[in-house]
């Protein structure tokens, strides 16, 4: 019976570890707003993002102004071309946090918006003093752009109960631990398999950031052209720090089974 019971505990252990893993990634890079801008960041170092964002912001800014189409692509060049000279600038990367900041607090502003936007007016404020205009053009202020039709009600929801959800799998794991070492014959060989359980968490979300992420990301994201060039990107952004994760997790595992076998060998 209490073998029984010891494994199950050790089964409930590392599923609420599989799912404190997840919340707590999830709360810190994508709910807290400054984890969300320094998550992204580096996407704006790509150059086809780059030139995708530049594209993108010179014909929004043309569109905004309503100039005649002899001048609306003599603009939206401009401003395109000015961005791209730009991006080598120190001012690239604050333009470019600025912008994905605004795209954090619109997706969790209430009410929760049908699509996700960002607003590349810091994009176009940033160029338009070194475009040579036909005509002098204020900054736009704001212009927010359409990245993924999706909507990102059901993500944003998710995300929003990522910090309370760590707490409770976090306390889960813990005493559901305690309770299966109590309950153990041998403590030494629980706490082997209760690390051996941290490490078959890590290997799954390992799994999971290569197999399931990429297509959620490109589900999100394919529905305009931009998003179709931020998704091999922002993929490749997201599996880098969700592995970051990973590697501390896997060394609390890896030293947990450890000291329970050095444990279990100096009592045999």
């Amino acid at each position: 019976m209490r073998t029984l019971a010891t494994a199950l505990l050790w089964c409930v252990a590392t599923l609420a570890t599989f799912v404190a893993i997840g919340a707590q990634w999830s709360a810190t890079h994508l709910l807290d707003e400054s984890g969300f801008v320094e998550l992204t960041s580096r996407v704006g170092d790509d150059r086809e993002v780059q030139e995708a964002a530049a594209a993108l912001a010179g014909e929004a800014f043309a569109d905004q102004t309503g100039l005649p189409i002899v001048w609306h692509d003599q603009v939206a060049s401009g401003v395109s071309r000015a961005i791209l000279r730009l991006t080598e600038s120190p001012d690239w990367s604050e333009a470019w946090r600025a912008t994905t900041r605004s795209t954090h607090q619109r997706l969790f502003a209430e009410p929760t918006p049908t699509d996700i936007r960002a607003d590349v007016a810091p994009l176009v404020d940033l160029a338009i003093a070194e475009v040579d205009l036909p005509i002098s053009l204020p900054g736009p202020g704001e212009l927010p752009v359409t990245v993924s039709d999706e909507d990102p009600a059901d993500l944003v929801a998710a995300v929003s109960r990522a910090r309370d959800l760590t707490i409770v799998a976090v306390g889960t794991a813990l005493i559901a631990a305690v309770l299966a070492l109590a309950a153990s014959r041998r403590r030494s060989t629980t706490l082997a398999a209760l690390g051996i359980g941290v490490l078959a968490a890590a290997a799954a979300w390992w799994v999971l950031g290569r197999v399931a992420l990429p297509q959620f990301i490109e589900d999100q994201s394919a529905a305009t052209a931009y998003g179709r060039e931020l998704h091999e990107v922002l993929t490749a952004r997201i599996v880098a720090s969700l592995d970051a994760t990973l590697v501390w997790v896997a060394l609390g595992g890896a030293a947990m089974t450890a000291l329970g076998l050095l444990s279990r060998a100096r009592r045999s």
